[in-house]
């Protein structure tokens, strides 16, 4: 009696990749078009488009946990890096279900409870936006030259909801 060994499910009888998984490599491939190195002290850091970056490999249980590696540099980095979304194992929509959960006015626990987290993951996704918002409003907002400002809609509103 022979035992053959069990083939992954990406692949076919023949040993070939299936076309789920050559669908999937075809994505990313088009995805890695539109990113850059990460590495500063790569000659192609900041450039997009310029067919230096690689889809390495998938991780995760995911499908927005992808590796890619620079051609130059050799350097490794996932797609979510320089986000809000780095560090998560959560899927993209569910951590954007949780924003606009928190974006409607819901509060920590009934956020947790309709997006059937736990409440500390939405203390954390509201800690790590916060601070990826605080970094953005830094660099967009630097030498912003404000020289006017009209505030008198906000005051109506304010003084509006002091008379109730």
């Amino acid at each position: 009696m022979s035992v053959t060994k069990p083939k992954p499910p990406h692949f076919s009888d023949d040993g070939e990749p299936s076309a789920e998984k050559l669908a999937y490599k075809m994505l990313m491939k088009k995805k890695a078009e539109n990113l850059t190195c990460p590495n500063g002290k790569c000659e192609l850091h900041g450039i997009v488009g310029r067919g230096n970056v690689a889809f390495r490999e998938k991780y995760g249980a995911s499908a927005t946990q992808n590796l890619f590696q620079c051609k130059i540099c050799k350097k490794t980095f996932s797609e979510r890096r320089d986000t809000p979304l780095f560090g998560f194992r959560l899927p993209e929509e569910k951590i954007w279900g949780i924003i606009r959960c928190l974006i409607e006015g819901n509060g920590t626990r009934a956020t947790a409870r309709i997006t059937q987290v736990h409440r500390d993951t939405v203390t954390r996704v509201i800690r790590i936006f916060g601070i990826h918002a605080k970094e953005v409003s830094r660099v967009f907002l630097a030498d912003y030259p404000l020289k006017e400002c009209q505030l008198d809609e906000m005051w109506t509103f304010v003084k509006k909801n002091k008379r109730d």
